[in-house]
């Protein structure tokens, strides 16, 4: 039922997007920006309790308010794993010798002195932001948006591409080979989420359950001094509030981005961004019990964009671009020599990515569509080829317009 509201709440927001690309005067002036890019964030399991932050790659500041709204939707898989954290200095020494998937035979499980959590992620997480733009100086702006997440088995039609069927009839007919992170072996089309963090507290979410939601603030300051060069970039303050019973905090932040246009005519141009964020996380907590959702305190990340636009009759703009997004590890990463993973008797193949890969940088490339005139529609699909705890496959649809 909270996947239909959801999916129900967007659909008519993408209704309001067509009609209003038909019927042009209706709407304010809405122009193009900079590089046209909703948010990429992954629907990374651990990663929808925080408030990490999307880059901007905007040329300036808006001069009237906008909204924008998005659906996104990411397939998540991790078979049970359970993590043993060795106490034992000379315990540690002797795991650091030993290879990471065979440590579980060198010791005795039942009489570890050892910190401990277990996670097994599957299913679909289907994510909706909204976000409201706020001038308020002439380089400056305010955006005050909302994030929400639910768990669902992702079955045909509302999710299609993100389906297990379809990642498992990729795999065997394009790339990956014959169910290369045995989701067969558990079943296709389900959604379970358990976590049991370091200090004992434990959820287990199935289909339809929520999971996390929130309030983000972001204010942007664009200096101009490097404009008549074509070189645009911002400054930004972030204070995130996680909302969701799981881990309510406050989380700051900072970012850093800039954009070089390259017109080729006066049609067609490129636009090429870097940018950089760093994110305090759980800075306020704002209850005693929220979860570990990661033992480093602070969450970096980098993007590089490039983004190709040529303007057609009609004076609409065709945008297509290409991202790479890299994001420090969530726990702190030496841990991963030493501690003792103890899979799922029936997994074998993989079996280690959902836990291990939370002391890794994770990284994935997007590839967005865009088409502008006073409404501005954004469709992207996401990979993760390095299999570092990002969904399988992502996608993601945006609309955004001025009010």
């Amino acid at each position: 039922m909270k996947q239909q509201k959801l999916i129900f709440f967007f659909c008519v927001c993408v209704s309001f997007s067509l009609f209003a690309q038909q019927n042009q005067d209706s709407i304010p002036p809405f122009s193009k920006n900079g590089i046209s890019k909703p948010s990429i964030l992954s629907t990374n399991p651990f990663g929808v309790f925080i408030s990490r932050l999307n880059h901007n790659f905007k040329l300036e500041a808006s001069r009237r308010m906008e909204l924008d709204i998005s659906l996104e939707s990411g397939n998540v898989w991790g078979p049970n794993v359970k993590t043993y954290i060795p106490n034992d200095p000379n315990l540690r020494r002797e795991m650091r010798g030993i290879a990471w998937f065979s440590r579980q035979y060198f010791v005795e499980e039942e009489q570890l002195d050892a910190g401990y959590f277990e996670i097994e992620t599957d299913g679909v997480i289907k994510g909706l932001r909204g976000n409201l733009t706020i001038p308020t100086t002439k380089n400056q702006e305010l955006i005050v948006g909302f994030r929400a997440f639910v768990l669902t088995n992702g079955k045909f039609p509302l999710s299609t591409l993100t389906t297990d069927r379809f990642i498992e009839f990729f795999h065997d007919n394009v790339a990956g080979g014959d169910d290369p992170f045995d989701r067969r072996v558990f079943g296709l089309d389900r959604a379970r989420f358990l976590y049991t963090d370091r200090n004992g507290r434990t959820f287990d979410l199935g289909n339809g359950d929520f999971l996390s939601g929130g309030i983000e603030t972001h204010y942007y300051y664009y200096p101009t001094f490097l404009n008549n060069k074509k070189i645009y970039f911002n400054l930004g303050a972030h204070v995130g509030t996680n909302l969701s019973k799981y881990n309510m905090s406050m989380d700051v932040g900072a970012s850093a981005a800039g954009v070089k246009q390259f017109d080729l005519n006066d049609r067609n141009f490129v636009l090429v961004g870097l940018g950089a964020n760093l994110l305090r996380k759980n800075a306020i907590d704002l209850q005693s019990d929220n979860f570990d959702f990661g033992t480093n305190d602070f969450i970096g990340s980098f993007e590089g964009n490039a983004e190709y636009t040529f303007i057609s009759k009609g004076k609409t703009y065709h945008s297509f671009g290409l991202s790479y997004y890299l994001q420090t590890s969530l726990h702190k990463k030496d841990e991963d020599n030493y501690n003792i993973y103890v899979r799922d008797d029936e997994s074998f193949k993989s079996w280690g990515h959902g836990t291990r890969h939370l002391y890794k940088d994770t990284n994935y490339w997007t590839l967005v569509y865009t088409f502008t005139r006073k409404i501005s529609t954004s469709f992207y699909i996401q990979q993760d080829f390095t299999v570092n705890n990002n969904p399988d496959l992502q996608t993601g649809v945006s609309v955004k317009f001025g009010i």
